[in-house]
């Protein structure tokens, strides 16, 4: 298949039907296939009973809800047959699971930052955390080798957002108008949307805006296809009027201009460092602003239809790069995330909202600091209140349950590092490497040695879906 085109006029409200590259998968079992060195362990064929089943009664088995994720996990850990079928079947068997009900630090695989000044080409880099390259394997095959689509499509593209398997991608500007594809680096499924025009633009020729991804699993009834999203753009037009404005795969239709300056007026520099979205379950999105969280919820069937508030904070937060959103996996609770210092030590603080049902309008930061949970970095020593200027809280992986931020050089703790809010526990989350764009059949790999972190203007925090979690289990 011819690589999907850049896109059609400004003026066109269509965008290019999904294409379907290569992905991640295909590259590394073909990588495997021709010189891979992984070896399969013998026996444990589906002995006993099971063994008599057929592959799609197995695989209806696993689907039936009556397991959980964990429960598919060590099946397809146990022997090949399982592995095997959990592999060719993981997007109907993810679909019958019933929800995580917490968190699974295996779906957090890495991070997808702008392309990096020592790289060989100018395309988005991707660097694994040491989970994820326990799952991914193979380090001469980068996630961006999964939508390597068009050397010229990638070529100074940015990440801006992520969630479920799927990443968005800031493309090269054209004639000022923002250029924006959603693809799963997994499967290679790529989707271009329509370019948009807008009165603020930078000197580099887009605007600045937020972006939220919505997929079909976000919704309530009546549920969307697993395939869809919906993406949920924050802009400004001039000095004065916020807008939003939505796009949805069904249609492949950019949404009208929804007018919020009633609710929440932002500032272009306030814009320009708006941090990352938190979904919550029921179509709700949210941003962190400086008096509260900007919640909009989605219409399921009208995605011009939009709930928007302002859940305020118990005080205000003037710290952009200091605060963070999240959504518990377990309860689908908004909490607010911020650092400081506690004890001489670097300390993170977690406080919930409380919102009745899906009327975001009810939401407020709960009040009770009693409620607050504490988690001291007891091996990340800070006695000044300067040691913690270089913190930037950078990404919540919200199915993993960590949170990464980095440290520069002048906290004496320079890096990428997560903190698992299941506990205290907090180490570094990245080892500093990328992998370069590169022939895949390289025998040897092609590193670069990248920053820690730190300098990143991009940092998009990436988590796999369970179908493709699934699915990399058995490769």
């Amino acid at each position: 298949m011819s690589p999907p085109r850049r896109g059609r006029a400004a003026h066109s409200a269509d965008a290019a039907p999904p294409c379907h590259h290569k992905g991640w998968l295909s590259v590394v079992s073909h990588s495997r296939r021709h010189g891979g060195t992984r070896k399969e362990r013998r026996g444990g064929g589906g002995e006993g009973t099971l063994s008599l089943l057929p592959d799609d009664v197995l695989g209806a088995i696993l689907a039936s809800g009556f397991l959980t994720a964990v429960d598919v996990v060590r099946c397809a850990a146990s022997c090949r047959r399982w592995r095997r079928v959990v592999g060719t079947r993981s997007a109907y068997i993810s679909r019958g699971l019933p929800p995580l009900g917490g968190y699974l630090s295996g779906l957090a695989v890495g991070v997808f930052t702008a392309p990096i000044a020592r790289a060989r080409r100018r395309t988005p880099q991707f660097v694994s955390t040491a989970a994820g390259a326990l799952l991914l394997g193979d380090r001469r095959i980068s996630l961006v080798d999964g939508i390597q689509v068009d050397g010229e499509l990638l070529e100074h593209a940015r990440p801006v957002a992520s969630r479920n398997g799927r990443l968005v991608l800031q493309l090269r500007p054209t004639g000022g108008d923002l250029a924006l594809c959603v693809c799963n680096p997994m499967t290679g499924e790529l989707t271009m949307l329509p370019p948009l025009s807008g009165d603020d633009k930078t000197r580099r020729g887009w605007f600045a805006y937020g972006c939220a991804l919505l997929t079909g699993d976000d919704f309530d009834t009546p549920r969307p296809p697993y395939a869809s999203f919906r993406l949920l753009l924050l802009y400004n037009h001039g000095a004065s009027t916020t807008v939003l404005r939505c796009y949805s795969s069904s249609s492949g239709r950019w949404g009208k201009e929804v007018d919020i300056t009633g609710v929440a007026s932002i500032s272009g520099e306030k814009m320009r460092q708006i941090g990352p979205a938190a979904v919550r379950r029921g179509g709700a999105a949210f941003w962190p602003l400086d008096d509260g969280a900007l919640g909009v919820r989605l219409d399921v069937e009208r995605p011009d239809a939009m709930d928007v508030h302002l859940l305020p904070y118990t005080s205000p937060h003037y710290w952009p790069e200091k605060r963070l959103l999240g959504v518990t996996a377990a309860d689908n609770r908004l909490f607010f995330v911020s650092f400081g210092i506690w004890e001489g030590c670097l300390s993170g603080a977690v406080s919930y909202f409380d919102i009745d049902g899906d009327d975001i309008g009810t939401g407020r930061e709960n009040s009770d600091r009693d409620g607050e949970v504490l988690y001291p970095m007891f091996d990340i020593k800070m006695r000044r209140r300067h040691d913690q200027s270089t913190l930037k809280l950078r990404w919540f992986c919200e199915k993993s349950g960590l949170v990464l931020f980095t440290l520069g050089e002048g906290s004496g703790y320079p890096g990428t590092f997560a903190l698992d809010v299941r506990s205290p526990a907090v180490e570094k989350a990245v080892n500093g490497y990328s992998v370069s764009w590169r022939d895949v059949h390289l025998e040897s790999p092609a590193m670069v040695k990248v920053a820690d972190g730190h300098s990143w203007s991009s940092f998009v925090g990436y988590e796999m879906d369970m179908a493709t979690y699934l699915a990399a289990l058995a490769a």
